[in-house]
């Protein structure tokens, strides 16, 4: 009973604040989703949490917004409807691009802004159905955001990757409890860069856990194609420190081709923090030598 309370409150808030069109069969995805995670967590550990709140809205909830961002990203393109032709997002906020004159302007009264004054390159999502749309969710741990966004977007081509072989086992066994068709990559991120296979293949790269910004970057952005997004979840404490914040990363994304173009802001219930994802573009080409070797973006970011 306690349980079936929380998810309705769960559903309630997500459809509310994050996505319009969340249904009762995305509910009972992420009830599945969750189920494994305490079993498996039991076992051994998975994933950070105090409480099964804690991973209702601290990891759930904020892994979502990120498929807000996404929906809002796809909405700015003619060929992309959203479930219910429409994203509301009451407590989100976007400000200008705080490092380039590239700039998204803020809310417009329904969360998505204004598209008119969005000075955007040409994109490599005009002509895709969601189907054709790839993502990557690189050191996705148990699979966040990756599999929330998946549950939101079941259509969509999804890659996990992650180095850890006992979380990738969890990730094998909740893709077939859910029915999902994702790729599960056991490698380090920066070996993907390096591979033709993977090089420049994607629309959507997501980074949620990792911590270290420019070697974060370089890591992701030869991933994308021209055009792609590099989503990022940050606090807004981290991303305004004056060493690993946005100002440390303008010499990498010039190295790497990338600028930043959206910010958005939200709280999540029962945090104190306020919370983060930022949206960088791949403007051109990155040169092939990057990623680096495995340790070096660390030892020396760019």
């Amino acid at each position: 009973m306690e349980q079936e309370i929380l998810f309705n409150e769960f559903q309630n808030y997500v459809s509310k604040n994050i996505l319009d069109f969340f249904s009762n069969k995305m509910c009972e995805k992420f009830k599945i989703y969750f189920y494994e995670l305490i079993k498996w967590n039991n076992i051994f550990n998975l994933i950070s949490f105090k409480s099964k709140r804690d991973i209702i809205y601290r990891h759930f909830c904020d892994s979502l917004y990120g498929a807000k961002v996404i929906n809002d990203i796809l909405m700015f393109h003619s060929s992309y409807i959203s479930p219910n032709k429409k994203n509301l997002c009451n407590n989100c906020k976007f400000k200008k691009n705080i490092l380039s004159n590239t700039s998204y302007v803020g809310n417009n009264g329904n969360g998505v802004g204004n598209l008119n004054k969005y000075n955007k390159i040409e994109s490599n999502l005009n002509s895709l159905h969601t189907a054709q749309i790839k993502i990557a969710d690189i050191g996705t741990g148990p699979g966040m955001p990756g599999i929330p966004i998946k549950i939101a977007f079941p259509e969509i081509k999804l890659t996990l990757v992650e180095s850890i072989t006992k979380k990738c086992n969890f990730l094998t066994n909740i893709n077939k409890k859910l029915g999902f068709d994702i790729e599960i990559l056991n490698k380090r991120a920066e070996e993907l860069g390096q591979n033709s296979i993977y090089r420049q293949q994607y629309n959507f790269v997501l980074s949620r856990a990792v911590s270290k910004f420019s070697p974060n970057l370089e890591i992701s952005i030869p991933l994308l194609k021209i055009g792609g997004s590099f989503i990022i979840y940050k606090t807004k404490n981290s991303i305004e420190n004056s060493k690993e914040g946005l100002q440390s990363i303008k010499s990498a994304l010039g190295h790497l081709g990338a600028r930043l173009e959206r910010t958005m802001f939200y709280k999540l219930p029962e945090r104190q923090h306020e919370y983060c994802i930022l949206v960088f573009v791949k403007y051109k080409d990155t040169q092939s030598k990057y990623p680096r070797k495995s340790g070096i973006p660390e030892k020396k970011p760019l």
